[in-house]
């Protein structure tokens, strides 16, 4: 599958089949964070993988759903949890001069990283903003002085259907301006 192929079959997954992630091919799919690009190459992630054999599956399951949202996860086979590490030196200065937190724009990278590998593996993902963060890093393991945040939460598994829904997304003439 071309690369344009793979983008538009990415999607949000929200309907899982109740079939077991691999360890295999979630290590492919850390292996495809481990090389997204960073700012100064600070690389400012932390990856926790629960997988489908985890003991911490059903404790990472309940900890996805907050609020009555993403009650799909009851049925994700595995999920990666990413925090961000503190920035280095190099881009701190960068904040400081340019205003901007490079190291999230560095942890977006990574996750679409994974969230396409998955894909390409055949497997569905959503990533998840919202979840019972203290719960999730009782799950795992992380104690009560662990202050870092974790920043997103990936949930993946074998999607129930093996076709994606469309796509609704603006038009290019809507979304770009090619300056001449």
């Amino acid at each position: 599958m071309d690369f344009l192929e793979l983008c538009k079959r990415r999607e949000s997954c929200r309907s899982y089949a109740d079939e077991p992630v691999s360890d295999a091919a979630l290590r492919e799919i850390v292996e495809a964070g481990r090389i997204a690009p960073s700012a100064c190459n600070s690389q400012p992630w932390k990856f926790y993988v629960v997988g489908s054999g985890s003991e911490s599956l059903s404790g990472m399951r309940q900890a996805a759903q907050i609020a009555g949202n993403n009650k799909f996860a009851a049925k994700a086979s595995a999920f990666i949890v990413v925090f961000r590490e503190k920035p280095n030196y190099s881009e701190r200065i960068g904040q400081v001069l340019f205003g901007r937190e490079f190291s999230a724009i560095d942890i977006g990278l990574t996750v679409e990283n994974m969230a396409l590998c998955a894909t390409s593996l055949g497997l569905g993902t959503c990533i998840l903003g919202m979840f019972d963060e203290r719960a999730v890093k009782t799950c795992i393991g992380l104690d009560k002085k662990d202050k870092r945040k974790v920043e997103l939460v990936i949930a993946i598994g074998v999607p129930a259907s093996a076709e994606p829904r469309p796509k609704k997304r603006k038009s290019t003439e809507e979304i770009a301006v090619f300056v001449k």
